[in-house]
């Protein structure tokens, strides 16, 4: 498990690595760039299937919503992307599903379980 100071990023039994950002984090461009780091290094030269979770994280700022739309995510066979269950949480992971350029299987969850 790694800590950065905008989320808590960790890869479980199964292989699956989890970037959960923290309530309220505002993220910086250099927050994203560790937050990323730290989840391929979670992965320790493989790919994993990746699940980022951020229901209660905060809406991004530009820079950071471009460079994590724009990043092609091959260390990761695959993104779940975990949202809260309301109309906001939704609309703002659709947003991001938009514009994003992973490279990779990407999803849009509300429920952990079914990620």
């Amino acid at each position: 498990m790694q800590q950065t100071s905008t989320a808590v990023v960790a890869r479980n039994d199964d292989g699956i690595v989890t970037v959960r950002i923290r309530a309220g984090a505002r993220q910086s461009l250099s927050d994203a760039e560790r937050n990323l780091s730290a989840a391929l290094m979670e992965c320790n030269g493989g790919r994993c299937p990746l699940l980022v979770d951020i229901r209660e994280a905060v809406p991004l700022d530009r820079d950071v919503r471009r460079y994590y739309s724009g990043r092609v995510l091959g260390g990761f066979k695959a993104m779940a992307l975990l949202v809260t269950a309301n109309p906001l949480g939704r609309m703002i992971g659709n947003i991001y599903l938009h514009v994003a350029n992973t490279g990779i299987p990407t999803r849009l969850f509300t429920d952990e379980r079914s990620a």
